[in-house]
């Protein structure tokens, strides 16, 4: 979403459930250029029906490996990962009255929707909201 920001209106944020004391790295690594906030009790995720994936789909699934390669491909290299991989994300927009308008919920760690759509999507919530 940071590297097509300038296609998306409004406020845009990313929450993890990583420690806060973590968050200063997540943001110099990834370069997010977005707000970062940290919800290590995963009530976020809970209020938006992120749920939990199975070992099988987000460790074994061909799509998985695929994106693993791309990433290897462009240079950037796997790393051990320390946080739960299997807690699922997702994409929420929500209007200026903070009434959820829109919610993609991950079905493993390579599903997220196309930035056209969660553009689309952040316009829509900002025309209703007027």
């Amino acid at each position: 979403m940071s590297q097509h920001r300038e296609q998306l209106t409004g406020q845009v944020a990313c929450i993890t459930f990583a420690e806060p004391s973590l968050l200063a790295a997540f943001q110099r690594e990834l370069g997010l250029g977005i707000p970062l906030f940290a919800d290590p009790g995963r009530a976020a995720y809970e209020a938006f029906g992120f749920g939990r994936g199975s070992v099988r789909r987000v460790w074994l699934h061909p799509r998985v490996w695929l994106s693993y390669a791309r990433l290897l491909a462009r240079g950037r290299r796997p790393r051990l990962y320390r946080q739960d991989t299997l807690q699922l994300g997702g994409d929420a927009v929500l209007d200026r009255a903070g009434v959820v308008r829109w919610i993609h919920r991950g079905a493993g760690p390579d599903d997220r929707p196309a930035v056209a759509t969660v553009a689309a999507q952040l316009r829509a919530a900002s025309e209703h909201a007027r």
